[in-house]
């Protein structure tokens, strides 16, 4: 009998200013090959908990501003077989929220930086599933799949 899969999940956020999207430089070497690389605002999905009202908890974790589950939308999905463990990871677009996005997880996170598209796919070390996803919601797509990280040096 095969053995049924067993997925995490983990909720990322997309927050636009402009044509630009907000990322985290992640230093607490969390990602198996290591710290040093651009993510987005993200976090792991709680027992019990939906994804969409992970997004709401992790915005405000991580931060520390308030969204209403009116003023965020799915946006895309992608089927991560590439991370320590399998996961879905969903991607949420926050189109109002109130506060002012401030860096709550300075022991991960050193730096915040909104990049367009073009910088996104012309930086190195910037994680392959924000940089797919990214790709993959410019061309319309709301699901994709990730079998093995790529990275750009």
């Amino acid at each position: 009998m095969t053995e049924r899969a067993k997925f995490k999940g983990v909720i990322n956020l997309i927050i636009k200013d402009g044509d630009k999207t907000l990322l985290f430089f992640r230093n607490d070497g969390f990602f198996s090959y290591g710290g040093g690389w651009w993510v987005m605002p993200a976090g792991h999905i709680e027992q019990g908990e939906t994804a969409l009202a992970a997004a709401i908890r992790e915005a405000k974790e991580e931060l520390d501003i308030d969204i209403l589950p009116e003023d965020i939308e799915f946006s895309h999905i992608i089927s991560n077989l590439a991370s320590k463990t399998e996961s879905f990871d969903f991607f949420f677009t926050v189109k109002k929220f109130t506060g002012t996005i401030r860096n709550c997880e300075g022991d991960k996170c050193v730096e915040m930086r909104y990049m367009t598209l073009d910088e996104v796919n012309n930086t190195k070390n910037v994680v392959s599933t924000t940089r797919q996803v990214l790709n993959a919601i410019a061309n319309g797509q709301t699901y994709s799949e990730l079998k093995e990280y790529r990275t750009k040096a």
